[in-house]
């Protein structure tokens, strides 16, 4: 559904920019243009803005737009960044203004929330994270090869050093996509699970086999979907959107204020969708489709033994 027409061009601008930081080389000129209820060369116009104001624009092999990776970006990045000092710093000013308690306690609350990524879904803009996703930005323009020093896996359960080939790199997503030298195939790895990025001297030697895989709101990279329907409560949308933040585009209002509609491409493994599912059916969750999945929860349902 188109969002309100209405929309300045400032207030446009800065929610094209907020798009494509949360989900780089997601988004086509006409799905922008669908969304924000203009025309495509209006988007373009908008492109056009950010590339004046040193936001070089790029865009992959099917058209999706995203920033290139520069100075001015990551300028932009340090500055939603609050070191512990200027956090300090900026409740004492709050407890110094010369206003209502009431007000100071707002205003502290407002700061709570954008220090807090983890609660907005924004753990990628923090400055550990910042600086590992440098790093294989890094690497991914030279062609060189890195170790993910301290990998936490939870399909192995162990930790350990991974030599990959970086050629993905989804902040947002908190995904990487690459190709692991020692098992010879693409694989994805979490970015959140990498201790340290150390970038080799040595250049890429697989590149032919760099392939990107699509990634579905629960983090699963894989070009093997299926759209699935859900009709979900206030409490199960509120769950979902918590726990997986990247299924808020996904979420929309129905004509009854109780329940939200939910429909998207995921996994055909169901990987995560799933999980949710079974943990919080309690909370009124209906498939509306597709059978597969039906079938996949009954099959889970099944296994457990009581």
């Amino acid at each position: 559904m188109p969002k309100d027409s209405e929309y300045g061009t400032k207030s446009r601008l800065m929610r094209i920019m907020r798009d494509l930081i949360e989900r780089p080389f997601f988004y086509t000129r006409q799905h922008l243009a669908e969304l924000y209820n203009v025309h495509p060369d209006t988007i373009f116009n908008d492109f056009d803005v950010f590339s004046e104001a040193g936001l070089e624009m790029d865009k992959d092999t099917k058209w999706r737009y995203g920033f290139k990776t520069n100075r001015q970006l990551k300028r932009i990045n340090e500055l939603l960044y609050f070191s512990e000092e200027e956090r300090a710093l900026l409740y004492s000013a709050i407890n110094n203004l010369q206003t209502t308690p009431e007000k100071q306690n707002r205003l502290k609350e407002k700061l709570h929330s954008l220090y807090d990524y983890s609660k907005l879904g924004f753990t990628y803009l923090r400055k550990p994270h910042l600086n590992k996703v440098d790093l294989l930005e890094q690497a991914k323009a030279d062609k060189k090869q890195v170790v993910l020093e301290g990998y936490r896996s939870s399909n192995s359960n162990t930790v350990a050093d991974r030599i990959v080939e970086p050629y993905h790199i989804n902040p947002a997503e908190d995904t990487l996509q690459s190709f692991d030298t020692e098992k010879k195939i693409p694989r994805h790895f979490r970015i959140s699970r990498i201790s340290r990025v150390k970038v080799l001297d040595t250049p890429w030697r697989f590149e032919g086999h760099h392939n990107v895989l699509r990634t579905d709101p629960f983090r699963i990279v894989n070009n093997d979907q299926i759209n699935v329907h859900l009709r979900l409560s206030v409490g199960a949308s509120n769950e979902l959107l918590e726990r997986y933040p990247l299924t808020k585009a996904f979420i929309m209002e129905t004509a009854d204020p109780n329940y939200f509609d939910f429909q998207c491409m995921v996994n055909r493994n169901f990987f995560g969708l799933s999980n949710f599912i079974l943990g919080f059916y309690h909370l009124n969750i209906e498939v509306l489709s597709p059978d597969e999945l039906k079938d996949h929860l009954k099959e889970e349902v099944g296994k457990m033994r009581f």
